[in-house]
């Protein structure tokens, strides 16, 4: 008798374990919004990309309400064993390392089940929404370019479904996007910062650091959550540069060669963009800021058993993660006053002490100017710090206030003079004591650290402007180092505000392909001169200038 009690619960166990299995390879099918059938204004005249607008019909469907998240990608995964990416961008050290090891459940950046699913890529996409289709029986499918902008913009014109948040106060109540927060945990974990990269930070606090558990952020009308940011969303568009011979009834633009994918809405890394412009991705990338979400013909459909459970165990996910939100300390306020003195020696900063208690500060510092910050000096409790390693070239600091572990906004940031080079040394491109109609980017060249360059390299009429000392007068030997893809007329250069010379620039067979160029005789006087560098053509970039 006991020997088939014990066998009857074996068998029981046994099978309750195959339902279980069973059960997981179920498609969880997304919940579904219904999107009305109607017309609106496609594009924007903000970016070549987005236009012309033009006049869109959309017949009704249904979209999904959140991003597809880990929990409903995973029954996919385990059903099909379709070979996903086991690799992507996703382990963050400074930045983005180069692809590494991870996947779709085993990365840097993803700590639940209900956040959405990413170090996937628009392939595995694909894949998931046709096997979803094939197991329901409905034709599940990935949203069109003109379906997204129509569904996110939910009858609005603005820039965003909730207005044009120029300023952008109000974007942490809709989206997860590059906030406060998310900076006080990028430095913590990864020291890099939202300051002065990409459009910077929001004016407001979205309370989460990665990518958010779907859905905890205001809908837009249409009762879509995440639309704005959280992460980027592949689209089933083949992605052209505009919208000439654009689709007018919502369908998606599909070519014969067809590499790179559209995408639409920003992510918790990359910040967020108005609902009108557009992204590309490969269609074999894998990252950790890419995601998806669904689209279906017609109405939604009545959700399934195991959807009612997923929207179950989602909600209780968000209530804990919403408990942990609340427990957040408020930020401190912002230094004040920052000062900086400098002279042969040292760098000395200044600042106001914090009027609240237990305040400590740190120091940051880029590499260049205007470039990210990188924590300098921590747990500071006076309102002084001196810096002995002096370079060349400019760059910035700023201090932030810490209380509980939360540090405040950055104050407005100071910056060291540019020091003088001897002609001895080059005079590498982020030496330049000031420049106009260029950038400064890291070089692709063996010999330097940065270049000068822009879009179409170098523009007609920039200028550079170097302090140099020299030892004795007497003319030097110019030489330069520079990539062009074509020949150039090249720049001016004036020795102490004189004109010494013309120098052209022989083409070197590309922007990475770089050559060192003789030119002109340069006198100078002794002691401290000035060269200034003036642009008579644009495709070319320069990574040093030498005199000898």
């Amino acid at each position: 008798m006991k020997m088939r009690n014990l066998s009857l619960t074996v068998i029981l166990a046994v099978g309750a374990t195959n339902a279980f299995a069973g059960d997981q390879l179920t498609p969880i099918e997304p919940v579904m919004v219904t999107i009305p059938a109607g017309s609106f204004e496609m594009g924007s005249t903000n970016r070549a990309s987005s236009q012309p607008i033009h006049s869109v019909n959309i017949t009704e469907f249904s979209m999904g309400k959140y991003e597809v998240t880990v929990a409903e990608f995973a029954r996919f995964a385990k059903a099909t064993n379709y070979p996903l990416p086991t690799e992507c961008r996703h382990e963050l050290d400074g930045w983005f390392k180069p692809y590494s090891k991870g996947n779709w459940e085993n990365n840097a950046l993803n700590t639940s089940e209900y956040q959405p699913v990413v170090c996937i890529n628009w392939q595995a996409a694909d894949a998931y929404t046709k096997w979803l289709a094939k197991e329901t029986g409905k034709p599940y499918r990935l949203p069109t370019e003109a379906e997204w902008e129509y569904a996110a913009r939910a009858g609005t014109t603005t820039d965003y479904f909730f207005g044009n948040d120029e300023n952008r106060t109000q974007v942490c109540e809709y989206a997860n996007t590059a906030d406060l927060y998310g900076e006080n945990i990028l430095q913590r974990d990864a020291n890099t910062s939202y300051e002065n990269w990409s459009t910077g930070m929001a004016n407001c606090v979205d309370h989460a650091a990665y990518a958010s558990i779907v859905g905890m952020y205001k809908p837009n009308p249409f009762g879509l959550h995440d639309i704005v940011s959280n992460v980027l969303e592949f689209l089933a568009d083949c992605y052209v540069n505009n919208y000439e011979n654009a689709p007018t009834d919502g369908s998606a633009v599909v070519t014969e060669d067809c590499e790179t994918r559209s995408t639409r809405g920003g992510s918790w890394h990359w910040n967020n963009w108005p609902h009108a412009n557009r992204g590309d991705i490969p269609v074999d990338f894998s990252g950790g800021v890419d995601g998806f979400r669904i689209a279906l013909d017609g109405k939604a459909p009545q959700q399934s058993k195991p959807t009612k459970h997923f929207v179950y165990k989602l909600k209780q996910a968000q209530l804990t993660e919403q408990k942990r939100r609340d427990s957040h300390h408020p930020f401190p306020e912002a230094v004040t006053n920052l000062a900086i003195e400098q002279t042969d020696k040292n760098i000395t900063l200044k600042w106001d002490k914090s009027p609240l208690e237990n305040v400590t500060y740190r120091v940051y510092k880029n590499s260049i100017q205007g470039t990210v910050f990188k924590l300098l000096a921590t747990n500071l409790t006076d309102t002084q710090f001196v810096d002995s390693n002096l370079q060349l070239h400019k760059y910035d600091y700023n201090v932030v206030a810490v209380q509980n572990h939360m540090q405040s906004r950055y104050t407005q940031a100071v910056s060291t003079a540019a020091g003088w080079v001897n002609t001895n040394d080059r005079l590498q491109a982020q030496w330049a004591a000031e420049f106009a109609g260029t950038s400064l980017t890291r070089t692709s060249d063996e010999s330097g650290d940065y270049n000068f360059t822009g879009v179409g390299g170098i523009s007609e009429g920039a200028t550079l402007t170097f302090q140099v000392v020299a030892e004795q007068a007497g003319n030097y030997e110019l030489t330069y180092r520079v990539a062009s893809p074509r020949d150039t007329k090249g720049f001016e250069l004036y020795s102490n505000n004189k004109r010494v010379g013309l120098n052209t620039i022989a083409k070197t067979g590309g922007y990475h392909e770089w050559s060192t160029q003789n030119g002109t005789k340069v006198y100078l006087k002794k002691g401290r001169n000035t060269i200034k560098v003036k642009s008579l053509d644009n495709n070319w970039k320069l990574n040093w200038l030498s005199l000898n």
